[in-house]
């Protein structure tokens, strides 16, 4: 019965026998705009502006029904505040919003404020009710009056100092602009630039609230005058710039009184800057670099912020904290200590988990981790990491191809540059060189052995907070592929591709990749990750090459070939809990010489819970052909040499941690050559022929450190079919059970897609 009650929403299900005597259950407010001609803004606005403040919101309905406060009643009071039907008569219910939990008059006040905040003066708000039945909603009616707008700015200054830089820094890219519409809040905002940009002058103890505004309205041109002044009394010390005088780091530290001035001047300096490190764990010039800050220069509040992200991202200290002090009541000298209390040197962890791939493999993982956090005492990081994994997949064309392997990483990190060249030595975040090198020995079950075994040679840095560079002079990758099966030897003798698994292949390469992130507005973000790679170039020089697979050093043949991908993202925020995501993925690249395509490791790859999902890595592509079930059972991945993916992703809230999403993938991959895949692989002049389409429904459940998801998509254009029976639409039979098994693929996954 009580399931048909949720469901049906019947009025036998109602809470009216529930609800207090007198009282009404709110059925939540409308909102009514009544402006003058001249207001330019749209009703609807404004009506989602006042909405926000008709506090407080009505219970969740369904079919009419506050569902959640029949659950709050049902399941009823508990005796223990921390119990199990406490637990679950708030996660299923809401206490009910009635009569007595409303205040209109004070909500039409907020709204008249609000109004008049955006230059709407003389507003007025009225509101009225309406009953029905058990249920009581509130009406708000706003006569929206013409607005005001910015006329003159005005400053009222004395003629110190500090008036000189206020009216200086003031017209700088002013916030206030005469003949723009009155805002409130933009004029406070106004007031915190000024009051930063002077604590970037040395006003150290300078706040926004020194800062006094009023206006005069005039009536007649709807105009309104903005007059800034110092809003006295204000200490000396605010409208005075301050000098650093000392400069001093502590670390360890047990209290956060500063040193005495006679144990100061026994440490050891670097550059002026004064080291208390008892330890002796780290080398002065770590501070020097760090710390922007020198003796004689003005007190900088970007200067500041600045030296706090260098020392944060250092990756050395669990905590940094400066204090600073004035030397004496009447002075403009300020010392500055640096508290730091550095992570423990050297650390062993252990962690075991699960995984999902973009291959569609599902397995676990188990990792020994050993980090040295300073290892040559200028906060270098080493981490040497050994992991043992397996793999799984549910794919029909793999099965009893489950992966085994094992891992061993080690990576040394220097924040700093060591090149030829300088770069990145004025941003915030410290540039970084790093030396990965590792070993992998993967077994594919029924298959073969491979051994990848990777070097690479790194520089990172940024020219700004939201751009990074990364420059790869050097990497080295070297493949090899091993004991092989007679299941392998056998189905090679049937399919002839299989033979390009077999050779030890070697990639020197140069990597050089872009990176901006921009968050321009609380609406939307965007995100670009670009990048080439230049392989053998140097080799086939020196080497030369008479065809495909016919040079080799040692061993082993090298690759030739330039990579070049582009992927950039943009979300918009079209509500508070829901966003537009959107990907689109462009990658190409031109094997030559000794390659005939790229390699396995390097090749482009679509398909799976994380790309197209309405399709099983392996089984999409490349272009209108389709991988044999030997090559998908056989080859490291299907891949191909070039790529074009478009997602587009709407996310929202089903309430609490559950989230949901509505989506569609478009995207294929193709070949340059038709050794592996024949011509139907190859990119032709009618590859937008070829995209495949696929769209679907999913549910994530956010659980803070990480998101669990689960997406259900259905393939809509299969490009490997005949044309003129690539759209499924007309095949689609949800009752079939072979159908559902051939087109409801379900992605389980962790964290978005993109």
């Amino acid at each position: 019965m009580t399931w048909a009650c949720l469901l049906m929403g019947t009025t036998s299900c109602g809470v009216s026998r529930y609800l207090p005597a007198g009282e009404k259950l709110y059925d939540g407010a409308s909102i009514k705009i009544q402006k003058e001609p001249e207001v330019k803004t749209g009703p609807k606005v404004l009506e989602r502006k006042l909405s926000s403040l008709a506090k407080p919101k009505r219970n969740k309905q369904i079919f009419d029904q506050p569902y959640k406060v029949w659950w709050w009643y049902k399941i009823g009071p508990s005796k223990k505040e921390k119990g199990f039907k406490n637990w679950f008569r708030n996660a299923l219910g809401d206490a009910p919003v009635l009569t007595q939990d409303l205040n209109p008059m004070l909500i039409t006040k907020n709204m008249e404020a609000l109004l008049e905040s955006e230059g709407y003066f003389k507003s007025e708000v009225k509101v009225d009710s309406s009953i029905k039945k058990d249920k009581i909603k509130l009406h708000y009616v706003a006569s929206v009056k013409r607005p005001y707008f910015f006329g003159p700015i005005t400053w009222r200054l004395d003629t110190s100092q500090l008036t000189s830089d206020i009216l200086h820094l003031a017209a700088i890219n002013s916030l206030l602009k005469t003949g723009d519409q009155y805002n409130e809040l933009k004029l406070k905002a106004e007031k915190e630039r000024v009051a930063q940009l002077l604590k970037g002058k040395g006003y150290y103890y300078f706040e926004a609230a020194h800062l006094l505004s009023y206006i005069d309205t005039n009536h007649n041109n709807y105009t309104a005058a903005v007059y800034l002044a110092i809003n006295e009394p204000v200490t000396a010390n605010a409208k005075k710039p301050f000098v650093i005088n000392q400069i001093v780091v502590q670390t360890p530290f047990t209290t956060f009184e500063p040193l005495a001035d006679s144990i100061v001047q026994s440490l050891p300096q670097q550059d002026g800057i004064y080291v208390y490190d008892s330890s002796k764990k780290f080398k002065p010039d770590v501070f020097s670099r760090s710390i922007t800050f020198r003796k004689g220069t003005l007190y900088s509040l970007p200067q500041q912020n600045k030296t706090q992200i260098r020392l944060n991202s250092l990756g050395a200290f669990r905590f940094v904290k400066p204090q600073f002090s004035k030397v004496a009541s009447d002075s403009d000298l300020l010392n500055v200590t640096y508290f730091m209390a550095p992570y423990q040197k050297r650390k062993l962890q252990t962690e075991i988990g699960g995984f999902t791939r973009s291959n569609s493999y599902t397995g676990g993982q188990m990792s020994v981790q050993w980090t040295n956090k300073n290892l040559f005492k200028r906060a270098e990081n080493l981490v040497i990491k050994a992991t043992g994994s397996f793999e799984l997949t549910p794919n029909d064309s793999l099965e009893d191809n489950n992966n085994w392997r094992l891992g061993l990483e080690a990576t040394l990190n220097i924040p700093r540059l060591i090149a030829p060249f300088r770069a990145g030595n004025k941003s915030a975040y410290f540039p970084k060189t790093s030396f990965p090198l590792s070993f992998d020995w993967v077994r594919h079950q029924d298959l073969y052995t491979e051994k990848y075994f990777n070097l690479r040679y790194e520089l990172i840095w940024r020219d700004s907070m939201n751009r990074e560079l990364r420059l790869t002079p050097m990497s080295l990758t070297i493949t090899n592929t091993a004991n092989f099966t007679n299941t392998f030897n056998g189905i090679q003798s049937v399919d002839s591709t299989l033979q390009y698994t077999l050779p030890t292949i070697i990639i020197p390469s140069v990597i050089f990749q872009y990176i901006v992130s921009k968050n321009t507005s609380k609406k939307y973000s965007t995100f670009l990750h670009s990048g080439v790679e230049f392989a053998g170039n140097i080799l086939g020089l020196a080497k030369g090459n008479n065809g495909y697979f016919s040079t080799k050093v040692g061993e082993a043949y090298f690759a030739q070939f330039v990579k070049a991908a582009v992927d950039f993202r943009y979300y918009r925020k079209l509500k508070k809990e829901m966003t537009w995501a959107n990907r689109m993925f462009i990658g190409g690249s031109y094997p030559y010489g000794n390659s005939p395509f790229l390699p396995f490791s390097r090749q482009f790859i679509i398909g799976g819970a994380n790309s197209l999902r309405g399709f099983l890595p392996r089984q999409l592509g490349p272009g209108s052909a389709q991988a044999t079930e030997i090559q998908q059972s056989a080859f490291p991945q299907i891949g191909g040499d070039y790529k074009l993916e478009l997602n587009s992703e709407l996310r929202t809230s089903l309430g609490g941690r559950l989230k949901g999403a509505a989506f569609i993938d478009a995207g294929n991959i193709w070949m340059k050559d038709s050794i592996l895949y024949t011509k139907a692989g190859q990119l032709t002049k009618d590859f937008y022929k070829q995209i495949a389409v696929d769209a679907g429904i999913g549910i994530r459940m956010d659980v803070s450190i990480l998101v669990i998801r689960l997406d259900l998509a259905i393939p809509f254009y299969k490009p490997w079919l005949s044309e003129g029976q690539r759209w499924t639409f007309k095949s689609m039979d949800v009752m079939n059970r072979d159908w559902r098994k051939d087109n409801l693929v379900w992605n389980f996954a962790l964290g978005y897609p993109f």
